[in-house]
């Protein structure tokens, strides 16, 4: 009997383990089908655009910065995030808000809406991405597709100071980037580094990175040491700016999660209607053979 209630008890926690480590895949589609989405802007002030997700969209593109999901290096399916920089003045991001709002032409969380607030820096149990560097790409050798956490830092006197923790390899003992193969980094697993955007307040990284940059339970800790909490308000990815030469790219399966409970977001190419058609009409034939079948 023991060894049976045992048996039922290891059971049980197996199945609460995995109820709590919950994960789950979303595809995000393009607005257009093949070869997809390319969203651009030439000028020097930051703009975005919906692509119709709810969550996702593209963002901080200026100066000839394209991005889109297209097909052009598909991953995990017929489609990723491409990244195109004709010159070192450049940028394009795609950026995940839980209420995005457009302000001038950008995106930025609602600051009406509470829920704006996806966790604390603590609660973030997971963080990984898919990137791909081509070798056409002439800027920096170690330079790829990044990705950064938006952060709004709130401190003990209610006064507030926004920004991103940003992760790159070359600050990880990596030194060149590989071209022409998908690569994974798993910045939470690694306990990787990222590094501060002097907005945060503390620090800038143009004078001293090595002082703004920490592992994530570092950061945790700087915070705290300064009565700051650290909130995250978007997870984001992309290039530039100042990467001199230019940079052709892409991104997928984007994962993150709070408290055991994560989502990986694959970047997929809209069906063409054509393609749409054909699988109703497939849909029918294979009602119409239960059909017959019964």
């Amino acid at each position: 009997m023991q060894r049976t209630a045992k048996l039922g008890l290891t059971i049980g926690l197996m199945t609460l383990s995995a109820a709590l480590m919950a994960q789950t895949t979303v595809k995000v589609y393009s607005l257009n089908p093949a070869p997809g989405d390319l969203f651009t802007n030439s000028g020097t002030a930051n703009q975005g655009s919906s692509f119709g997700h709810s969550n996702w969209v593209y963002n901080n593109t200026r100066g000839g910065g394209q991005v889109g999901i297209r097909n052009n290096y598909p991953r995990s399916g017929n489609g990723s995030v491409y990244f195109n920089s004709p010159s070192s003045t450049a940028k394009a991001d795609i950026e995940y808000f839980v209420d995005p709002v457009n302000v001038g032409g950008n995106f930025v969380p609602n600051p009406y809406n509470p829920n704006s607030i996806m966790g604390t820096l603590n609660q973030l149990t997971h963080l990984s991405y898919d990137w791909y560097r081509d070798g056409i790409s002439t800027t920096i050798n170690y330079l790829h597709p990044v990705l950064r956490l938006g952060i709004l830092r709130v401190n003990s006197d209610n006064s507030v100071a926004s920004g991103y923790l940003v992760f790159e390899r070359i600050y990880n003992g990596f030194g060149t980037a590989p071209t022409g193969s998908w690569q994974t980094d798993d910045i939470i697993s690694n306990n990787y580094k990222l590094w501060a955007t002097a907005s945060l307040g503390f620090g800038d990284p143009n004078a001293n990175i090595n002082a703004v940059l920490k592992t994530i339970p570092e950061w945790i800790g700087a915070a705290n040491d300064a009565n700051a909490t650290l909130y995250l308000v978007s997870v984001n990815a992309g290039f530039g700016s100042g990467w001199s030469g230019s940079f052709t790219g892409a991104v997928d399966n984007i994962t993150f999660g709070f408290n055991g409970q994560y989502t990986t977001y694959n970047f997929e190419v809209v069906p063409e209607p054509a393609s749409l058609l054909a699988l109703g009409s497939g849909f029918v034939s294979l009602l119409a053979l239960r059909r017959r079948r019964k």
